[in-house]
């Protein structure tokens, strides 16, 4: 039977949803992200290589843990208070009070400043305990504890929030640029003057307070530009008065934030106490990898919880459903042929950039890039909660993953088989939760639907 010529193909399917407004804001904003993330990464790939390649394996690895170390530092202590930007600022926006917003920006920014103060100061009173457990000499620990104080200039949570809110995507992805632009030119003076390890730490603690302080400057300007900040005062009383639920929320919110740093940053530095440096090293360079190949979804999650938060505040449930459905399915796509891609040539990757003596990196690439698939797939469940007010389903999934499934598989894979048994602790802990998140997303989103 021959199909009827203005029958509906493959073609015209994924050009009607993409015809939609909303789809298609979504992916233009994390096109706008994706491009500065892409000079991100080719930059971030290249500092990778040229530090692996100054410093050989076994530095290169105690070099990884310290910078992990204070990247979870940073993550554990600092809120993620942009989602509380977004939640409530869509409403404020929605109901045209500058009022309650300016209330709301305070004190985001107030957790903001907690965060980054009780983060340095843990990080640099920890070092020393932390230190022995994964092979550091005293003078490694100095330097972690001097490392740490860069989370001081990181009070980036708020003015994140505002540019995701006000769509100003374009200079977010202008701003990404920043950090790995300067950390390169850093890293690579160091190697062409064969400079001792302290120099690569400087070149990162130096550029990480450049990309800090750009992104702050933006973002308030962004705000003070379109007229929310007219009037405000720096009085904070009744700040969280018109915001019903906004502590609980965000305490949920960074709670969750916190706990996926578990099974991301947070490895990195568990697979170095377990089977040391070097395996740190490979097991960096597979992660690093995957997460730029799983980039994509979390700049998705950020373009599409703004859309999110917008229907629900409107009571559009049915084009929430829509939005999840078709923002999975493309994810998916891309996902699987990444994986297929990375089989095929991840090998040669490695032995190109970093040199023969990472190739062990090769079956821990493949692995998790296998995870960073799955996440794509699963990108709008969590922001699609989130813009449900439901921040507490995510936190239950992830504490209930990590401790049934994750943690005991990375101590007992990792001893046995080193970075490969981490990036298959990884795959088997994100394919749980990709289910469960799902499962609830599909339960939360009907019950909605019905009323």
């Amino acid at each position: 039977m021959t199909a009827r010529p203005d029958s509906p193909g493959l073609f015209q399917f994924i050009h009607r949803w993409f015809a939609d407004g909303v789809f298609r804001r979504i992916f233009k904003n994390a096109g706008l992200l994706l491009s500065g993330r892409a000079t991100n990464g080719i930059l971030g790939l290249a500092t990778l290589s040229l530090s692996a390649r100054g410093l050989g394996l076994e530095q290169f690895g105690v070099f990884v843990l310290l910078q992990t170390y204070v990247q979870v530092i940073m993550a554990l202590a600092t809120f993620q208070s942009w989602q509380a930007v977004i939640r409530y600022g869509a409403i404020c926006m929605e109901q045209k009070s500058a009022t309650d917003f300016q209330a709301l920006v305070k004190f985001t920014t107030v957790l903001d400043i907690a965060g980054v103060i009780a983060g340095g100061a843990i990080g640099y009173f920890l070092a020393p305990l932390i230190g022995p457990y994964v092979g550091w000499s005293e003078e490694v620990i100095a330097y972690g504890q001097i490392f740490s104080l860069q989370i001081l200039f990181t009070v980036l949570a708020t003015p994140t929030g505002l540019l995701r809110l006000f769509d100003r995507f374009d200079l977010l992805a202008a701003q990404a640029v920043v950090t790995p632009l300067v950390r390169l030119i850093g890293v690579g003076l160091a190697v062409f003057l064969e400079a001792p390890f302290w120099a690569y730490l400087a070149a990162w603690f130096v550029a990480s307070v450049a990309g800090g302080v750009v992104l702050v400057f933006v973002g308030w300007r962004e705000a003070g530009r379109r007229g929310w900040f007219a009037g405000m005062t720096f009085s904070l009383k009744g700040i969280t008065a018109p915001h019903g639920g906004i502590w609980r929320f965000s305490i949920f919110s960074n709670m969750h934030a916190s706990l996926s740093i578990v099974t991301t940053q947070m490895s990195t530095f568990l697979v170095g106490a377990l089977a040391g440096p070097a395996a740190a090293g490979l097991f960096k360079i597979g992660r690093d990898v995957a997460t730029a190949i799983s980039k994509p979804a979390e700049l998705l999650n950020q373009s599409i919880y703004p859309e999110f938060a917008r229907l629900g505040s409107r009571g559009e449930w049915r084009d929430f459903k829509g939005l999840i459905v078709r923002g999975a399915a493309v994810a998916a796509g891309g996902g699987a042929a990444m994986l297929v891609l990375s089989w095929l040539a991840g090998h040669l990757f490695i032995v190109t950039f970093f040199g023969a003596a990472f190739t062990e990196a090769y079956v821990p690439l493949v692995l998790l890039v296998a995870t960073a698939g799955l996440t794509l797939c699963g990108f709008p469940m969590e922001p699609a909660l989130y813009a449900m007010g439901r921040p507490s389903i995510p936190l239950r999934i992830e504490t209930a993953v990590i401790l049934v499934i994750y943690l005991p598989t990375l101590v007992v894979l990792t001893r046995i088989l080193g970075p490969t048994g981490a990036a298959i602790a990884s795959l088997a802990a994100v394919a749980s939760s990709l289910a469960a998140m799902t499962l609830l997303t599909v339960v939360q989103l009907r019950k909605r639907v019905a009323a």
